[in-house]
């Protein structure tokens, strides 16, 4: 029987499979990554399940060295097309699990952790590790989707009839926030900034395309900066630093 980590493997090497339906809300991610990183200083900064790099790669220009981390080998070849030939010396690229990367403590100012908490063994041990690597004073940035808040009702119903006819290859996380907040707490990552969004129902892309859902969500829950409607919205994107 096949390991979840091989099982979360699999699924990420066929890449446009998860890429292509979800680049607005990957597009919200990268601006929001930006918005709360455009006044910190970094040095290294580590990007743990990274995909493709969108939403780290255009953070190089500011940092020394850059650690891409991914299970897929198909994201990472990816990632590694889009970085700049005069960097290529200044990005490492871990194709393997976070946990048991054997990083050096208190190594990074900057750590990210998007869309990755749903698919891991252990949400509480990639925060504890993250805590374990990230510097006295570094920032996190961490994003979740709250399972038990109503807008994330109709997805999980939706998931559980589509399981029904297409078993997943394997069970996601469900996340609440009080669990991962309190997580957090207890490895003293203290939260600084928060933006709340939700994504469009399921079936949406039916009839829209991804500009137009980027703009919904725009519409309803606007940039990070001027947040509003966030009680509506189940999407997390954290940052946090390390006390």
């Amino acid at each position: 029987m096949t390991s979840k980590i091989e099982r979360v493997k699999s699924l990420f090497e066929v890449p446009d499979k998860y890429l292509c339906p979800r680049q607005f809300d990957i597009q919200i991610r990268i601006e929001t990554v930006k918005q709360f990183t455009e006044n910190l200083t970094v040095d290294r900064v580590l990007d743990i399940g990274c995909g493709d790099g969108s939403i780290s790669l255009p953070l190089l220009p500011r940092c020394k060295q850059l650690t891409l981390l991914d299970l897929s080998t198909k994201m990472l070849d990816l990632a590694c097309k889009k970085i700049p030939g005069d960097r290529l010396d200044d990005v490492e690229l871990i194709n393997g699990s976070f946990i048991g990367s054997n990083l050096r403590p208190q190594s990074f100012d900057l750590i990210l952790c998007v869309g990755v908490l749903a698919h891991v063994d252990s949400p509480a041990a990639v925060i504890a590790e993250i805590a374990r690597l990230a510097k006295p004073g570094a920032s996190i940035i961490l994003e979740f989707t709250d399972s038990s808040h109503f807008w994330g009702v109709p997805v999980i119903l939706y998931h559980k009839l589509l399981n029904l006819l297409r078993p997943e290859p394997y069970a996601l996380n469900r996340l609440n926030r009080r669990q991962v907040i309190g997580l957090c707490h207890d490895n003293n990552l203290i939260v600084s900034e928060l933006y709340r969004y939700g994504l469009p129902p399921p079936g949406t892309s039916s009839f829209a395309g991804q500009r137009q859902m980027y703009k919904i969500t725009r519409y309803l829950f606007g940039p990070s900066n001027r947040n509003h409607n966030a009680w509506m919205g189940n999407e997390y994107i954290y940052r946090l630093q390390r006390a």
